[in-house]
C-alpha cells in the first residue's frame, strides 16, 4: 500500500501539467487526453467501493476475512491521502493565481465533467426520508435500552434501600419483632423485584423489541445497495452529457451504464413511496411490541406492591394511596416536633450557643488578668505575679504559618509571618486552640494551633 501511496500521491500532483494535452486538443473523435489521465485517480477512488463490496459477501469465518478488512482499512487511507493532496493543490494554486483552473470549472474538468452535476429534487428528498428513517429506528433502540437501564437503576436503589432498613432496624435495640418482619418482607419484595421481574424484562424486550428492530434495519440493506448503484452510475450519466454537450459519442459500455442509471433512479423514484408505506407498517407494530412489553411489566410491578401493600396495611390502603400518604405525614410531624428540641440537629443554634460560651470564656480571662494585675501592684510587691509580667512564664511566643480569616467575633484575624504572645492557662488548656495577641497590633482572640509553630 506505500508503493500505492507513493506513486498515486505523485501521479495526482503532477498529471494535470502534461504539455501534451493542449498539443492533442481536437485531434481524437474519442476521449480528450485529459480524461484519460483522470482515470489512474479515479480508479484507485474505487478500490475502497470495490473492497468493501467484496467484504461485505465475505463470511467473517473466511480465511480472508481479516485480510480484505486490513486491505480495505489501507486503501481507505490511501483514498483520503489522494484526496487531502488534491485539495492543499487546489488551495495553494487558488492563492497563488498562477492557473486559470482554479475556478469551478476546473473542479469539473478534475472529474472529467463540464456540466452541472445531475440534480434529482425528487430522488433527494426520497432519500433523505430513507436516511431519516433508518436513524429514528436506531434512535428507538437507544431510547429502549436507556428505559432498561432506568428501570435496573430503580431496582438497585430499592434493593439498596431494603438493606439498609434491615441493618438500621437490625442494630437499633428495642425494635418491635413485627417491625423486623414487615422489613424482611419488603427486603424479599425488593429481590424480587431485582431479580424476577428485571430478567423477565429482559426477555421481553429482547423478544418483542430488539429482534424486531434488527429485522427493521434489515429491511433498508437492499434499497440502500440500489441507491448506491445509482450513485455510482450516475457518474457515467453526467460524463455522457458532459460528451454530448461537446459534440463528441460515448462509447456502448459508457452509454449503456449511463442509460442503466436512468433506470434505477425511476425505480427508485416509483418504489421508494411505496417501501415507506410498509414501514410505516411495520413501525407501528414495532411500537405496539414495544407498549405491550411496558404495559405487562407495569402490571407486574402494580401487583407486586399492592400485594405487600395488603398483607400490611390492608386493602383499604391498597386501593390507594391516600391513606398512607396521611398516616406518614402525621408520623413526620409528631417526629419533626422531637426533632426540633434536639441542638446538635440545628448547627446554627450549636454555633451561637459555642460562640456564647468562647465569648464568656474570653471575657473572664481578661477579667482574671485584670485581677491579677491589680492585686498584684497592691500586695504582692516583693514576687512578681504571672500575669503582671510582660512575658509571664506560661506566655510564649508563636509565628503564624497561614492566613487565618474567621467568622466568629471571638476568633483573631491574622496573616502569614504575624508574631503572637500566646496566653496559657495550665488549668484550661485547649488542644485545638491558643489564645493570643498580635504583637503589632495588640489585638487578641483565639487561632487554630495548627495555624502556628512555637518560637
Amino acid at each position: 500500500m506505500r508503493t500505492i501511496d507513493s506513486i498515486y500521491s505523485d501521479y495526482c500532483k503532477r498529471h494535470e501539467d502534461a504539455k501534451c494535452q493542449e498539443q492533442l486538443q481536437g485531434k481524437t473523435t474519442s476521449w480528450d487526453l485529459g480524461s484519460l489521465l483522470i482515470k489512474p485517480v479515479q480508479r484507485v477512488l474505487k478500490y475502497p467501493l470495490l473492497l468493501r463490496e467484496i467484504l461485505t459477501l465475505t463470511s467473517p469465518t473466511h480465511l480472508d476475512h481479516d485480510d480484505l478488512a486490513s486491505a480495505l482499512k489501507e486503501i481507505e487511507e490511501v483514498a483520503e491521502n489522494i484526496n487531502e493532496i488534491k485539495r492543499r493543490k487546489d488551495i495553494v494554486e487558488k492563492i497563488v493565481g498562477d492557473k486559470k483552473k482554479t475556478d469551478i470549472n476546473r473542479l469539473k474538468q478534475a472529474t472529467g465533467f463540464a456540466v452541472e452535476p445531475t440534480h434529482d429534487i425528487l430522488f433527494e428528498a426520497l432519500h433523505t426520508k430513507f436516511e431519516e428513517q433508518q436513524e429514528n429506528i436506531r434512535q428507538l433502540a437507544r431510547d429502549v435500552q436507556g428505559w432498561v437501564r432506568h428501570i435496573k437503576i430503580m431496582f438497585d436503589n430499592l434493593h439498596q434501600l431494603a438493606c439498609n432498613f434491615d441493618t438500621f432496624y437490625s442494630s437499633w435495640g428495642g425494635v418491635r419483632v413485627k417491625s423486623m418482619s414487615n422489613i424482611q418482607e419488603f427486603s424479599k419484595m425488593a429481590s424480587h423485584l431485582s431479580v424476577s421481574l428485571s430478567r423477565e424484562l429482559d426477555n421481553d424486550v429482547r423478544g418483542f423489541v430488539y429482534s424486531r428492530i434488527d429485522e427493521f434495519l434489515k429491511v433498508f440493506e437492499n434499497p440502500a445497495q440500489v441507491i448506491h448503484k445509482r450513485s455510482l452510475k450516475m457518474i457515467d450519466y453526467d460524463r455522457v452529457r458532459d460528451m454530448k454537450s461537446k459534440g463528441d459519442i460515448p462509447d456502448k459500455a459508457l452509454q449503456e451504464s449511463a442509460d442503466a442509471y436512468v433506470s434505477i433512479n425511476a425505480q427508485l423514484v416509483e418504489e421508494l413511496p411505496k417501501f415507506f408505506e410498509l414501514t410505516a407498517k411495520y413501525f407501528d407494530i414495532l411500537v405496539g411490541g414495544l407498549a405491550h412489553v411496558q404495559t405487562k411489566f407495569y402490571k407486574l410491578m402494580q401487583r407486586e406492591w399492592t400485594k405487600l401493600v395488603e398483607q400490611h396495611l390492608g386493602e383499604k390502603a391498597a386501593s390507594g394511596y391516600t391513606e398512607i400518604i396521611t398516616k406518614y405525614m402525621q408520623q413526620y410531624e409528631r417526629l419533626q416536633v422531637i426533632a426540633d428540641q434536639i441542638d446538635i440537629l440545628h448547627p446554627d443554634r450549636y454555633v451561637t450557643r459555642a460562640e456564647s460560651s468562647s465569648s464568656f470564656d474570653q471575657r473572664s480571662l481578661r477579667s482574671l488578668h485584670s485581677l491579677n494585675s491589680m492585686a498584684s501592684s497592691k500586695v504582692y510587691t516583693s514576687q512578681p505575679s504571672f500575669i503582671s509580667q510582660e512575658n509571664p512564664p506560661h506566655d510564649f511566643e508563636c509565628v503564624v504559618l497561614y492566613d487565618y480569616q474567621p467568622y466568629e467575633k471571638d476568633k483573631l484575624n491574622v496573616k502569614r509571618g504575624d508574631i503572637l504572645v500566646v496566653h496559657q492557662d495550665d488549668d484550661h488548656l485547649d488542644p485545638d486552640w491558643w489564645y493570643g495577641t498580635v504583637k503589632d497590633s495588640n489585638s487578641s482572640g483565639w487561632v487554630p494551633i495548627n495555624y502556628c509553630q512555637r518560637l
